[in-house]
C-alpha cells in the first residue's frame, strides 16, 4: 500500500486482536502529523455535503501524505456526513453549522415518520440526492485508492437513534416504546433492512478493490467490520434494551464478520452485561463521554478489566503518559493501544516502547 508499505505485516495481529489473542508484542496504532498546519477539510461533515466528490478525496490525499501512520494505524478515507446521514439516506434533512466543523444534524421539528401506518418511508432510494452523493464518493475513493490506501464505510446511525431522528426526537422515541411497542419492534426490523442495504452497497463497491474494511473507528478488519451502536439506548433501561434493541443488534453482528461495539457515556454501561453475553461480538470500545475527558485512565482499569474476563477485545485510548498504567493493568490479549502524538518523534517513542 502506497500510504502504508507494512500493511501486509500488520494483518495478523489485527487478526489476532479480532479473535482477542497476542502475538508477539501488544497491538498499539499511533499517529501524528509530520507539519503543523494538517489538511483536514476532508472529514468536516459539512465540506463532504457541499463540495465535488474529486475535491473531497483530493482533501484527504493531501492529509494522508502529512500524516505518519505507525504501528496498526492505517491510511483510510470514508465519506463523513455526520452522525444523522443515515436518517438523511431516509428522507431526513440535515442541516449543517459554520460554528462546528465536526456534525450534523437532522431538523426534529418535521419527521420523516409522523406515524407508523406506512413503514414503507423506511426505504432509502437510490435516488436519495445524499445517498447518490455518498455512493460517488466511495466509487471514486475506491478507483483513486486501489493500492494506496482503505475506503471506509459511513457512520450508520441506524436503529433506535435513527428511529428518534425520523419521529422527531428521543423524547418522541422513547415515548413509542410506551405508547406504540409493536409499532416500534416492526419500525426495528423495516430500520435493519435499510442498514443492510447501506452496507451491502459498500461492500460490493469495495470487495474487488481491498482486501477487509474499515470506518471512522480507525481499526480494519479482513473481512466485513462495523461498529455497532445505539447511543439513545442511554435513555432507557436494560429491560427496554432487551425487549426492543437486542433483537436488531444481533441481526447486525450476525451480518457482519466482525463487530465492535462503540459503547458511549457513563449512561450506556447499564447494558454491558447483555453485550458481554453476545458470543459473536468480538470488541468493545468504551467512550467516557465529554464530561470525563480530563479522568486518567486508571478510572476505568476495573471497566477494561471486566470487559477482558469476557473475553472481548478492547480498544483504549491512553494519554502517552499514561501507556505505562495500561501495561500494568490489563492483559494483553485482545489489547490495542490507540494514541494520537504531536509529532513523529513523540510517536516513533510509543513504537519503540512497545517493542514495534
Amino acid at each position: 500500500m502506497e500510504f502504508k508499505e507494512d500493511f501486509e505485516e500488520l494483518k495478523p495481529y489485527y487478526e489476532a486482536f479480532w479473535n482477542c489473542e497476542v502475538l508477539d508484542r501488544i497491538a498499539v496504532m499511533v499517529t501524528a502529523p509530520k507539519k503543523k498546519n494538517l489538511e483536514n477539510q476532508w472529514g468536516i461533515p459539512r465540506f463532504v455535503a457541499t463540495q465535488p466528490s474529486e475535491v473531497i478525496i483530493d482533501s484527504f490525499e493531501r492529509y494522508a501524505k502529512d500524516v505518519f501512520f505507525g504501528g496498526l494505524a492505517v491510511p483510510y478515507f470514508w465519506p463523513n456526513f455526520g452522525p444523522d446521514v443515515f436518517s438523511a439516506f431516509l428522507g431526513a434533512e440535515l442541516h449543517y453549522s459554520e460554528k462546528s466543523d465536526i456534525t450534523s444534524w437532522a431538523d426534529w421539528k418535521n419527521p420523516v415518520l409522523s406515524d407508523y401506518n406506512n413503514l414503507e418511508l423506511l426505504t432509502i432510494s437510490d435516488d436519495n440526492p445524499v445517498y447518490k452523493k455518498y455512493i460517488s464518493i466511495l466509487k471514486l475513493a475506491v478507483e483513486k485508492g486501489k493500492g494506496r490506501y482503505l475506503v471506509g464505510i459511513t457512520d450508520i446511525h441506524a436503529g433506535f437513534d435513527s428511529l428518534c431522528v425520523l419521529r422527531g426526537g428521543p423524547d418522541r422515541g422513547c415515548m413509542d416504546l410506551i405508547e406504540y411497542p409493536e409499532d416500534v419492534k416492526k419500525a426495528m426490523k423495516v430500520l435493519f433492512k435499510a442498514w443492510k442495504k447501506v452496507y451491502d452497497d459498500y461492500w460490493s463497491i469495495v470487495k474487488d478493490a481491498q482486501k477487509g474494511s474499515t470506518t471512522w473507528i480507525s481499526i480494519w478488519a479482513p473481512g466485513k467490520m462495523f461498529p455497532v451502536q445505539n447511543d439513545l439506548s442511554c435513555l432507557v433501561s436494560p429491560a427496554f434494551y432487551r425487549e426492543f434493541f437486542l433483537e436488531e443488534l444481533l441481526w447486525e453482528i450476525e451480518y457482519l464478520d466482525y463487530s465492535i461495539y462503540h459503547l458511549d457515556g457513563v449512561e450506556a454501561l447499564q447494558h454491558l452485561d447483555i453485550l458481554l453475553d453476545i458470543p459473536k461480538l468480538n470488541a468493545i470500545q468504551w467512550v467516557s463521554g465529554a464530561k470525563f475527558s480530563k479522568e486518567s485512565i486508571e478510572k476505568w482499569i476495573p471497566l477494561y478489566k471486566r470487559i477482558q474476563a469476557k473475553k472481548k477485545a478492547i480498544v483504549v485510548y491512553p494519554r502517552i503518559e499514561e501507556i505505562d498504567t495500561v501495561l500494568e493493568n490489563l492483559r494483553p490479549e485482545g489489547l490495542l493501544i490507540a494514541a494520537g502524538c504531536r509529532n513523529q518523534e513523540e510517536a516513533e517513542a510509543v513504537l519503540k516502547k512497545l517493542g514495534w
